[in-house]
């Protein structure tokens, strides 16, 4: 006689339902405490626009730029009508700049400008706004995007602030800018002259020498614009390069190759 065997149910391993309830009211009470907990940490601290000016002009004067930057922004978040708006606007701009933040400090300056173009320190505004070009520019490898923007930030200044104290410090910032510019150009002017591409050496050489005449390697330029012609068979216009040399810089080491190079072309 064939044995049944007897399948007892299993029992159920479910949690009671208390317990349940009781980790779901748990669970809700956790989530409510951490987002009172999340409002209370994001609480807004007040304090009149004196005591935000007077934390960031303190910490702007001890280096600490960030916490700088925070105390001016809040008196702006907070004080939207003080009349001192134009100082923390400016406070905050020149902490940016100071922390090394050149965009964001520059879009602060630009802000400044916008609101207050009759400022005391609408000069100083725009020179720092080519400064944060200017801190920024690529060696004369890279591309010189941002050396033009300096160029024209600076310009910008000389034109619109003739009088202004900075104005000295602008020119020269203005010439640096000329120079890095004119290097960029002759870097690619060498580097077509070594490959022996002497056509695009030569036109590299002539226009920066056209755009920059004043640069600090015009007489290299010149000798190797002459020079390119040269290997280019082009003695007039050789000739002509050569000439300018001499006339322009008759102390220059490379007068003496000039005269060679005329006698021969001659």
């Amino acid at each position: 006689m064939d044995r049944q065997v007897l399948v007892r149910p299993s029992r159920s391993r479910s949690t009671p339902r208390t317990c349940r309830v009781g980790a779901g009211v748990l669970g809700w009470l956790l989530v409510v405490g951490l987002l009172l907990a999340g409002c209370a940490g994001r609480e807004t601290v007040r304090r009149s626009a004196d005591e935000w000016l007077n934390l960031g002009r303190d910490q702007f004067a001890r280096g600490k730029y960030k916490k700088a930057e925070s105390a001016f922004n809040r008196m702006l978040e907070q004080h939207p009508q003080d009349r001192r708006r134009a100082e923390a606007l400016l406070g905050l701009a020149e902490s940016l700049f100071r922390d090394k933040r050149y965009e964001e400090a520059k879009f602060q300056y630009r802000r400044f400008l916008d609101l207050y173009p009759t400022h005391a320190e609408a000069d100083t505004a725009q020179f720092h706004i080519a400064m944060s070009a200017f801190q920024r520019m690529k060696s004369v490898d890279r591309d010189q995007t941002i050396t033009q923007e300096a160029l024209q930030e600076f310009q910008r200044l000389v034109q619109s602030y003739p009088r202004s104290p900075l104005l000295e410090q602008a020119k020269q910032k203005l010439a640096a800018c000329r120079e890095r510019l004119a290097s960029a150009e002759f870097y690619v002017g060498r580097f077509y002259y070594k490959k022996g591409a002497y056509t695009a050496a030569a036109g590299r050489f002539d226009g920066l020498l056209r755009a920059y005449p004043e640069v600090s390697f015009a007489d290299e330029a010149l000798f190797l614009l002459g020079d390119t012609y040269t290997r280019n068979e082009k003695p007039q216009e050789a000739t002509a390069a050569f000439d300018e040399l001499l006339k322009r810089y008759p102390q220059s080491p490379y007068a003496s190759n000039a005269k060679a190079r005329l006698a021969s072309l001659r």
